[in-house]
């Protein structure tokens, strides 16, 4: 192998790894729920990638605990940022004023959270979604991992080995499926008054 061949290789790795980077920041994140007939459409995140997501909600779907065999079961694992955070509100899937769920946390006010689910042939993946709310600890808070937006299922394993934030499985499962940005921009957005 040249090593004209070799530098041209590792420009285009340096160049494709500056352009994940890129992306990633460019990326619009939609915030809030909206409505259109008789469902609801929520921005989630891809726990794989990191990549934005949607999620498509039945209006009057039976919630609670989930009758479905184990194996028709995934995770949504709920991550909960609190006010103190310097994170953008608008940057995640949810804020206490513009969806009808998880506005409200014991031991800390909300500013929003995300929703992190595993997408066909990068995660778990299924119709019903066993809750798994995602609360910063108090070294969380005190190291500043309240300041770092998780975005895939590395960073929340990491986070959890670190003891930043513990996962909390409710017993609650409800039934969605993933939809395009097409869907939820039909929407009409919905607003709520923050507790």
């Amino acid at each position: 192998m040249s090593k004209r061949f070799t530098l041209a290789l590792a420009l285009a790795f340096a160049f494709s790894l500056a352009n994940q980077g890129t992306a990633a920041a460019s990326t619009t994140w939609y915030s809030g729920m909206r409505a259109f007939g008789q469902v609801t459409v929520e921005p989630a995140v891809d726990l794989a990638t990191g990549n934005e997501i949607f999620l498509l909600t039945p209006n009057n779907v039976p919630a609670g605990p989930a009758h479905a065999a184990a194996r028709a079961h995934a995770p949504l694992f709920l991550t909960l940022y609190p006010v103190a955070s310097t994170l953008a509100a608008g940057s995640f899937n949810c804020q206490p004023t513009n969806c009808d769920h998880a506005q409200t946390f014991p031991g800390y006010a909300l500013k929003g959270h995300d929703h992190l689910v595993g997408v066909p042939h990068t995660g778990d993946f299924n119709v019903a979604w066993d809750v798994i709310v995602v609360a910063f600890t108090p070294q969380g808070f005190g190291d500043g991992a309240i300041n770092t937006r998780i975005l895939t299922l590395t960073q929340l394993d990491a986070a959890v080995a670190n003891g930043d934030v513990v996962k909390i499985d409710i017993g609650f499962s409800f039934n969605c499926s993933i939809t395009s940005v097409t869907t939820y921009l039909k929407g009409t957005p919905l607003t709520f008054t923050a507790p």
